[in-house]
C-alpha cells in the first residue's frame, strides 16, 4: 500500500521567507500532420518576446497567490532561456576602432580577476565623451588587457575579439530571463543539460501522453479537446510522486551517485 503523501511547512527563521518551485518544461500533443505557417497577422513562432511576456504573467500569478514566498523558477537549457537582452556585450559584434555601425553595449564593470588590481570593480562605460560606441581596442586598453607580440594557433587569446569575449563581464551575462526575474526579486536556476529525471513536469507530460494515446482520434478539434482533458487528469498525488521521484535524484547525485547508480538507488 502507498503511503499517504501529506504536505510538510518548513520552519523558517523570523525574516525568511518560503521558496516554492516551479518547474518549466513545454510538449507537444500530436495527432494528425498538419502544415503550420506563420506570418505577421496570425501565430508567429515562439520567441524571446513571447517568453517574457508569459513570465510577467508567472510572476503576477504567484504574487497573488503567495505574497509572502519567494518563487524559484527551474529551466531547461533552451537557446530561448539564455537569450540576452539586444544592448548585451557581444564581442564579436564590436568594430575594431570607436564610431561606426555598432550597437550600443551597456555599461559593464571590469571583473575581480583583471590583471591589474587597480582596475578591478571600476566602471567602464560603452560611449566615449565623444558620444561614439567604444570598439574593442578602447575596451581591452581600459583594463589593460595584452596580448603577446607572437600568438599561436591554439592561443585563445590570439585576437581583440577572443581576447575581450573571455572576460568575466562578457563571458558571464545574465540572460534576459535571470534579470527579469532577480528584479522580481525572484530566483531561477538552471537544469543540467540532457537530465530530464531532474524535472518533474517531464514525468507529467509522460502521464499524460500515455493516456493521449490510447483513444483513437479522428479530427484536430477532437484531439484538441482529449489533450485538454488528459492535462486535467493527471491526479495531484501522483503529480507529488513525480516531485519527489525528482528530488530523490537530486539527492542522489548530491550523494556523489552516477547513471545507473543513481537510478538503482531511486528505484
Amino acid at each position: 500500500m502507498e503511503p499517504d503523501l501529506k504536505p510538510v511547512e518548513p520552519i523558517l527563521l523570523p525574516g525568511v521567507r518560503k521558496v516554492i518551485a516551479y518547474f518549466h518544461d513545454e510538449c507537444c500533443f500530436h495527432a494528425l500532420d498538419y502544415k503550420m505557417t506563420t506570418c505577421s497577422k496570425g501565430d508567429a513562432w515562439w520567441d524571446t518576446e513571447q517568453l517574457m511576456k508569459q513570465m510577467d504573467h508567472a510572476i503576477e500569478i504567484h504574487n497573488a497567490i503567495h505574497p509572502d514566498a519567494t518563487a524559484l523558477f527551474i529551466f531547461d537549457q533552451s537557446s530561448a532561456h539564455a537569450s540576452l537582452s539586444p544592448d548585451a556585450l557581444h564581442a564579436w559584434e564590436m568594430n575594431m576602432s570607436d564610431g561606426g555601425k555598432q550597437k550600443m553595449r551597456k555599461d559593464t564593470i571590469i571583473p575581480a580577476l583583471n590583471l591589474y588590481p587597480e582596475h578591478c570593480g571600476k566602471v567602464q562605460r560603452m560611449m566615449t565623451a565623444t558620444g561614439q560606441v567604444k570598439g574593442m581596442k578602447t575596451v581591452l586598453m581600459e583594463m589593460c588587457a595584452k596580448c603577446s607580440l607572437v600568438c599561436p594557433v591554439e592561443n585563445e587569446r590570439c585576437c581583440m575579439a577572443r581576447l575581450l569575449s573571455h572576460q568575466d563581464d562578457f563571458k558571464n551575462q545574465e540572460s534576459m530571463l535571470e534579470r527579469k526575474i532577480q528584479d522580481a526579486s525572484h530566483k531561477c536556476i538552471f537544469l543540467p543539460k540532457f537530465h530530464c529525471e531532474l524535472n518533474p513536469i517531464e514525468m507529467y507530460w509522460r502521464w499524460c501522453k500515455y493516456h493521449y494515446h490510447q483513444i483513437p482520434k479522428k479530427t484536430f478539434k477532437e484531439s484538441k479537446e482529449l489533450a485538454k482533458k488528459y492535462l486535467d487528469a493527471c491526479p495531484v498525488k501522483t503529480i507529488q510522486q513525480f516531485i519527489n521521484r525528482s528530488w530523490w535524484f537530486m539527492s542522489a547525485y548530491g550523494r556523489g551517485l552516477t547513471g545507473g547508480a543513481a537510478e538503482w538507488a531511486v528505484t
